[in-house]
């Protein structure tokens, strides 16, 4: 990824952002998490957003892209997501590998730039991944740029993501394994009003926490979902979803959590882990 930024031109007061986490993909077309197939469950949430009529100006996806850490795994999901002709912008999960997510989600129309710039919006991918730990951190390196970008663009409504969670899910081993410095990234986050959302993945499922002027939302996995308010390592029934931000040039929101109602995961609920 980049420091670098990127400027896109919408056109429109309105940006409609598409957000999706967590397709732990496989290089084998038949690789499966708990009982389900992560291609053709990545597949049938692609083929939803068309469904509907979804027609994003930016798509976001919150990392643990690859399950197997495969150079086949990225090259897959790139494929499918330069279908959509729009920017992508990519963050590294606790089982991505990021040399090959680096290389190979680099190529327009996926990009690997932190900070995005629109008329109206900033948008700030923040690296929470740790080599070879499941839990997050947030850097000092990684917040003193995140400070920086908030104060040089005080005036534009900015969304953040990242991969772990800042705010506890309410699943008490969930909530051991996410950002463990987020009492710093909170405290940094709520200086700046201007933050109107912060979007994450790694919990497969939607939550939703507010605090001051700031959402703090995820969204579930394009695969397997996990049992909300479990105390222990569970999975759930409840088929993948996505989440829609239509974003206003005055830094309002308007939110859409979406299932795919029609795909229903064969979920081998015997595997006590992943």
């Amino acid at each position: 990824m980049t420091y670098d930024c990127k400027r896109l031109f919408i056109g429109r007061p309105e940006m409609t952002v598409l957000h999706l986490s967590d397709p732990h993909l496989f290089a084998d077309g038949k690789g499966s998490l708990l009982g389900v197939n992560t291609q053709e469950s990545f597949c049938a949430v692609l083929d939803d957003v068309r469904a509907k009529g979804v027609d994003p100006d930016v798509i976001i996806v919150t990392g643990d892209i690859s399950q197997d850490y495969s150079k086949a795994s990225y090259q897959f999901f790139a494929e499918q997501m330069a279908q959509f002709g729009k920017p992508v912008f990519t963050l590294a999960g606790n089982h991505d590998e990021v040399e090959h997510l680096s290389s190979h989600l680099s190529k327009a129309p996926l990009f690997p730039h932190k900070q995005i710039l629109t008329e109206h919006w900033q948008i700030l991918m923040v690296t929470s991944h740790i080599e070879g730990e499941v839990h997050g951190r947030v850097s000092k390196t990684e917040l003193d740029w995140l400070q920086r970008c908030l104060e040089e663009n005080s005036d534009l409504p900015t969304m953040l993501y990242m991969h772990h969670h800042p705010v506890p899910v309410g699943c008490d081993w969930l909530d051991e394994i996410g950002i463990i410095n987020q009492d710093e990234v909170l405290e940094l986050i709520t200086q700046y009003p201007q933050v109107k959302l912060c979007g994450f993945g790694h919990v497969h499922q939607f939550s939703e926490h507010k605090i001051d002027n700031t959402l703090y939302c995820s969204v579930p996995s394009t695969c397997v979902q996990f049992k909300r308010h479990s105390a222990d390592f569970a999975a759930s029934s409840e088929t993948p979803g996505y989440a829609v931000y239509q974003c206003q040039a005055d830094g309002s929101i308007k939110k859409h959590n979406y299932r795919v109602d029609h795909y229903l995961p064969k979920v081998n609920f015997a595997i006590s882990g992943y």
